[in-house]
């Protein structure tokens, strides 16, 4: 709700991971059942879904693991930027666990479903290179420059007209549920002319 924020930079706390998923160890309680999976999901979801939803852009400032539930919260930023050692993967099929539908939302949105089927199917965890070549990353950097080109990235995207950048994320989170627009949301692609930032 804060007008003044401009972008949100996503990132691991340290060096080690953006984020290396659920804690195995709590799975026998956590996900011990249906019922009990069903609560987690709904809360994992919700973080998620801050991320997906937020109307100021976001940048994935990724450093290490970013794996299983790390790679939706990437997913679910505009913008991910990778130091060259990190590590993908979603390998939940040595769980016998699957994603949601809803969790599985965002992760189809940016990598398409061929390379999602590759991802999910195989479980296995790879290199910065090859999630740059499957499009889950924008941009692939020396370890040392992965903070200052987030950083530098944010700042691109800070200078911009802040409305602008909410409204363009709104179309093209609105264009990809593919349902007829209305005539009040084809007149907001020209509300941008009555404001300051024009």
């Amino acid at each position: 709700r804060d007008d003044s924020i401009r972008c949100i930079v996503v990132r691991g706390a340290g060096d080690r991971a953006f984020a290396a998923g659920a804690d195995i160890s709590e799975f026998s309680e956590e996900r011990k059942d249906v019922a009990r999976a069903k609560i987690y999901g709904k809360a994992e979801l919700g973080g998620v879904m801050a991320v997906a939803e937020c109307r100021h852009p976001t940048v994935a400032l990724i450093r290490g693991a970013c794996v299983g539930g790390g790679v939706e919260i990437a997913c679910a930023c505009d913008i991910r930027v990778a130091g060259r050692s990190s590590r993908f993967g979603i390998p939940i099929n040595r769980l016998g666990l699957t994603m949601a539908y809803r969790e599985l939302e965002f992760f189809l949105d940016v990598v398409g479903p061929a390379v999602a089927r590759a991802i999910l199917l195989e479980g296995a965890v790879f290199d910065a290179d090859r999630a740059y070549h499957m499009h889950l990353v924008h941009r692939i950097v020396e370890d040392a420059q992965v903070e200052t080109e987030a950083y530098a990235t944010a700042r691109r995207i800070a200078e911009g007209a802040p409305l602008v950048n909410r409204w363009h994320k709104k179309f093209i989170r609105r264009l990809g549920r593919r349902t007829r627009l209305t005539r009040a949301e084809l007149d907001e692609g020209y509300a941008a002319f009555g404001t300051k930032d024009y």
